[in-house]
């Protein structure tokens, strides 16, 4: 009889650890969003960046390792393409060229941002400086790909006005695609890259006038298209990046609040069979 009261007591002592347990696992569990209350998840747009603070803070975590990833891709794009100009530009001749002292040179700024970025542990405002030095230096590389002429001092043979326009195109098109910017910032780069070759070929190509406009109005309907087309790239990435995070927070949302329905409910038949257990005591 004696050995029977203390597994019973056992019994209820083990039901009240398990009690408490399961209170605190459900109490613990979940934290308070401060997203607006009553709004699902599935109609928040998936534009270029949420208005909850709290949501956009997960979102820019939870995409970091891509955005890095995709940092070091057009880093490795920009290597190759300085490399390779400052190697033909060396092999072209003894002339002294603008991209001839700027390729080399924007291809060890390049190398040295993908080593910092190339890392295992990176915070996202570390990876967003890393693409805001990116751009800047893209800009630069882009700007002095531009037909500029020095032939007037002899220092470079008179260029044509269709110099520097593939490497434009590419670098506006590895901005939107790749680099993890705004997607007004990439507008912006896009556009001032297509202005300043525009104005560099108005002011220093020496042709004649009706072709130089035929080709800067073909020009500028090749940068309008690489923006478009770069725009389009982006936006559909940003959205289907965005869908993504959503899906995913919306399934683990729900896999945890069926876990806590399932505690809640383990907790209940835990405080009956202990209550049963009490009053099986008492008689």
């Amino acid at each position: 009889m004696l050995s029977k009261g203390k597994q019973v007591r056992s019994v209820v002592v083990n039901a009240q650890v398990v009690d408490d347990l399961h209170c605190q696992a459900v109490k613990t569990r979940r934290k308070k969003s401060h997203c607006p209350p009553g709004v699902p998840l599935t109609t928040i747009a998936c534009e270029d960046e949420f208005d909850c603070k709290e949501l956009e803070s997960l979102f820019q975590n939870y995409n970091l390792k891509l955005e890095q990833t995709s940092t070091l891709k057009a880093l490795a794009v920009l290597i190759i393409m300085a490399s390779t100009l400052a190697v033909v530009e060396l092999l072209s001749g003894p002339n002294l060229t603008i991209p001839k002292g700027s390729h080399p040179v924007h291809c060890i700024v390049f190398v040295s941002l993908f080593i910092v970025t190339n890392v295992k542990y990176l915070q996202v405002t570390q990876l967003q400086q890393i693409v805001n030095l990116t751009l800047l230096f893209a800009f630069t590389f882009s700007f002095l790909c531009c037909p500029f002429s020095l032939g007037a001092v002899g220092l470079e043979p008179p260029t044509n006005p269709e110099q520097g326009m593939w490497q434009l195109m590419l670098v506006t098109f590895v901005a939107y695609s790749l680099l993890p910017v705004r997607t007004l910032l990439a507008v912006v780069f896009g556009i001032m890259i297509a202005i300043s070759h525009v104005i560099v070929t108005a002011t220093s190509v020496t042709v004649k006038t009706q072709k130089l406009w035929r080709t800067l109005v073909a020009n500028t309907v090749l940068f309008t298209s690489v923006n478009l087309s770069g725009l389009f790239v982006r936006i559909l990435t940003e959205r289907a990046q965005r869908k993504a995070f959503l899906q995913a927070r919306n399934c683990i949302e729900e896999r945890l609040r069926m876990e806590d329905e399932n505690e809640k409910q383990v907790q209940t038949y835990t405080h009956t069979l202990t209550e049963g257990i009490r009053l099986k005591s008492h008689v």
